[in-house]
């Protein structure tokens, strides 16, 4: 393929990116190419190859409707699962989503993304049936060799309704994968 035809394709895939929130009324007001760019800009450090550990610590859960009887316990359940620690492997073929989906155990795809040097900003849907689903936010720092960064999301708990979650995430390089 010429690189002319790449670029309306790289278009496409941009404005596809730019609406955050699916249920925001577009205001019909056409993006000039500098915003549609702005939305997929990465700049970023990415994280050496090698295996990385990861920690979690549960910040925040809060229900959207309350209809949860045992506050305490579920809160308690939520923090006991942030805790457990996991590892992940970084390969030199892995892409920032390839990255952060290999990050979350998970199946993620990048709708927005904003890195420069450490600093990263982005926004995601995960599909995973054990762990974070739907729209996915995270801000934080990612350098050659660790990462801290909070994740918001609402994760959907059967017969009770959505539960919005914040969770610090941290990972740290602890050698070649294995």
């Amino acid at each position: 393929m010429r690189p002319i035809h790449i670029l309306p394709l790289f278009a496409a895939v941009l404005l596809a990116a730019c609406g955050n929130d699916p249920d925001e009324d577009l205001s019909g007001e056409a993006l000039s190419m500098d915003e549609v760019i702005a939305e997929g800009q990465d700049n970023g450090i990415m994280p050496r190859p090698g295996e990385y550990s990861i920690r979690s610590e549960l910040v925040s859960i809060e229900m959207e409707n309350g209809q949860v009887t045992d506050m305490a316990a579920l809160e308690a359940a939520f923090r006991e699962g942030a805790a457990e620690q996991g590892n992940f492997c970084v390969t030199e073929a892995m892409d920032r989503e390839a990255w952060i989906s290999a990050m979350q155990d998970n199946s993620c795809t990048l709708s927005s993304l904003n890195a420069e040097g450490e600093s990263i900003d982005l926004v995601m849907t995960c599909e995973a049936e054990d762990g974070p689903q739907g729209r996915i936010t995270m801000t934080g720092t990612a350098g050659q060799t660790s990462s801290e960064m909070e994740m918001a999301f609402a994760q959907p708990i059967p017969g009770v309704g959505d539960a919005n979650i914040v969770i610090n995430v941290a990972t740290e390089r602890t050698g070649d994968c294995s």
